[in-house]
């Protein structure tokens, strides 16, 4: 075990578990956060950096991150790289793109980081946010601590905001990589569907579906949670391709788009639905029509952004209704 970083004003300590294969972040007796990988030959391929869901949004992330790779110049040790977080921390962080090994680089292509040494894209940002949220709305659901009656709210707030997501990522980003390699398309069309279908499986057995309820909560979220990782990281190495290839205002246009098409998305999932071209376009159109009025009928709360009109939100119609102006862009 090493010691990379022992600061005992700040109860902070950052070591290396070698015999385990895993950096880990502790504040005081408790760990925080942990960074996995394993060494193949003379690179150091990382996995994935995990923070503790109740310390997320305080820096610890870019901390452990930082550490470790001040570690690796010390020796000079070369990175194939896995891990979203760790690819958003290098395009910030050029001083560290020469460790990326050249040959295998993972997500994290030192030629891609050179041509993205600038703040981060709009497109970074929404899908940075959007992993959050997702990652937010699922920690009811997948607590043992919540009531049962809490747990299956939250399980249907976490896979209708989820399927949202889904079917936008499928129309936008994949409008984006209509012409790249069909294997790079297939792999992320494929983690798609199984999450797709991970959310029909938690769905149906918080609702007593028998074909599920022989599967037991953990094992449920052991699959979510790896597909989540996994769409994560391919949807990290999507922005990156449409960053190589596109300029600030193209990728702030996406973005957006995501955002808006996300909004007016199907609330459930159709993993045996055309996913691409005009055939998953008619699909979503279908979907979203036939699963809002089924929300209608049920009285089913969707999660949803508010977003600001210019008319019904101006000021003298806040005047008109009396009605209070909020600075909040987001509801």
């Amino acid at each position: 075990m090493k010691i990379l970083v022992d600061d005992h004003a700040a109860h902070l300590e950052v070591i290396e578990n070698s015999e385990l294969g895993y950096y880990e972040l502790r504040l005081g007796r408790e760990t925080a956060g942990t960074l996995d990988y394993r060494d193949v030959d003379d690179r150091r391929v990382f996995g994935l950096t995990e923070i503790r869901s109740d310390l997320r949004g305080r820096g610890h992330a870019t901390l452990l991150i930082r550490t470790v790779f001040n570690d690796l110049d010390t020796w000079g040790g070369q990175v194939t790289n896995y891990c979203p977080a760790i690819d958003r921390y290098l395009r910030k962080h050029p001083e560290h793109h020469h460790l990326i090994d050249a040959v295998h680089p993972g997500m994290s292509d030192r030629d891609a980081l050179k041509r993205t040494e600038t703040p981060e894209s709009r497109l970074d940002a929404a899908l940075r946010s959007e992993h959050a949220r997702l990652q937010d709305l699922a920690a009811v659901p997948r607590s043992h601590l919540a009531a049962p009656h809490h747990r299956r709210h939250g399980a249907d707030l976490f896979t209708a905001y989820t399927a949202q997501h889904l079917a936008a990522s499928a129309e936008v980003l994949l409008h984006q990589a209509r012409n790249w390699p069909s294997d790079e398309v297939s792999r992320y069309l494929g983690n798609l569907r199984k999450l797709e279908q991970s959310l029909r499986v938690l769905k149906g057995r918080q609702y007593g579906d028998q074909r599920y309820l022989d599967l037991g909560h953990d094992e449920v979220w052991v699959v979510i949670d790896r597909l989540l990782s996994e769409h994560e990281q391919l949807e990290s190495v999507i922005a990156a391709r449409i960053a190589a290839d596109s300029d600030w205002n193209t990728l702030a246009a996406v973005a957006e788009d995501l955002l808006t098409t996300q909004d007016s998305s199907p609330t459930r999932t159709h993993p045996n639905s055309p996913h691409v071209g005009v055939a998953g376009r008619i699909a979503r159109r279908m979907w979203r029509f036939a699963d809002s009025t089924a929300d209608d009928l049920e009285g089913r709360v969707v999660p949803s952004r508010y977003r600001r009109h210019p008319k019904y939100d101006s000021a003298f119609s806040h005047y008109l209704r009396g009605s209070r102006i909020d600075d909040q862009t987001e509801g």
